[in-house]
């Protein structure tokens, strides 16, 4: 029997080095079944054209960079009319084992409610140290938390399969599943559309699934670990798009995470005092997620300056407050 046809998506922007690195590890895959398509989003570094001459892979080329969510959107829709049965978005920057998408297709296939399959994610400078296993969604504790420990990974997808969130790094979509709940949320243009995606899936009666021998390297950044050396860009994102997110919670849920959230985002502006271009972004995104504004990052864009002065201003003082008046100690 012929196994499923699968399409690899992998998004190029600004990064040919990574891309191609990504490429050649993917032409050592020892599954007998796919196609890989680059989409490119409108780079400016000449990589497009070399691209355009490996013969191995389908190139679609956007006109205008459509953020992380919209390039992607393109490869979905394009695996689905090329009648992929799996279609495995891959980060550009990520190197696999041969074995990798096999392990992948073989759990998708074993069980039709699983929706979204994802391995389990290796530090490249240190391949036997983990960096991420799965995520989860508590809704009482109105946050997705994350582990790198296989045990408590297990467990998590044994006692907390409705909760279990996937990476969108390398993360095997089955066709039904697009075709049932469509593609990546186009309002966050980049970072926790893969949260989004992974809830949406629970809601349509799937299961998301991550499989632990089957290993991917990816370098992780850990913005909440550093906030000072990120970009402002990163600080937007962050910022507004789990306010985007909450808004699709229900209504006491979406105000309880609002008021939770706004606590850890304090804490950020507080770190990031002296950086003047991540304040600025952050409360743009806190304003910007509030009124429910997607799209790319504007540099340009900042909170209205009254509130823009209270919170920096009197940023402990509502520390304060949200704590029921303990003063804060994180």
């Amino acid at each position: 029997m012929t196994p499923p046809k699968v399409a690899i998506v992998v998004l190029n922007w600004r990064d040919s080095e990574a891309t191609f690195a990504c490429l050649d590890s993917l032409a050592a895959t020892d599954y007998p079944n796919f196609r890989a398509v680059v989409v490119d989003n409108a780079s400016i570094d000449g990589s497009v054209d070399e691209l355009a001459r490996r013969p191995s892979i389908d190139l679609v080329r956007n006109s205008v960079n459509l953020g992380f969510t919209g390039g992607v959107n393109v490869g979905l829709r394009h695996a689905a009319d090329s009648g992929a049965d799996y279609i495995w978005v891959l980060n550009s920057d990520a190197v696999v084992r041969p074995d990798v998408l096999g392990k992948l297709v073989a759990v998708a296939e074993a069980d039709p409610t699983i929706g979204l399959v994802s391995p389990v994610f290796h530090d490249p400078d240190e391949p036997e140290r983990v960096e991420f296993c799965v995520g989860r969604f508590d809704p009482l504790a109105r946050y997705a938390s994350q582990t790198a420990d296989p045990a408590q990974a297990r467990d998590w997808q044994r006692n907390f399969p409705d909760e279990i969130l996937l990476l969108g790094t390398a993360l095997l979509v089955r066709r039904a599943l697009f075709e049932r709940i469509g593609g990546l949320d186009d309002q966050f243009f980049a970072y926790v559309e893969d949260v989004d995606f992974s809830l949406r899936s629970l809601r349509a009666g799937f299961r998301n699934v991550a499989v632990p021998d089957a290993v991917v390297f990816h370098k992780f950044k850990q913005p909440a670990d550093n906030p000072e050396s990120c970009p402002p860009y990163l600080h937007y994102f962050m910022s507004r798009n789990y306010l985007l997110l909450w808004h699709k919670l229900p209504g006491s849920l979406f105000c309880k995470a609002t008021l939770w959230f706004l606590r850890q985002r304090l804490i950020q502006l507080q770190r990031l005092k002296d950086d003047r271009a991540g304040t600025d972004a952050l409360l743009a995104g806190l304003w910007d997620g509030l009124r429910r504004i997607g799209g790319p990052y504007v540099a340009q864009r900042r909170m209205p300056w009254p509130l823009d002065a209270l919170f920096r201003r009197c940023a402990g003082a509502i520390l304060v407050l949200l704590d029921g008046g303990r003063a804060n100690k994180t």
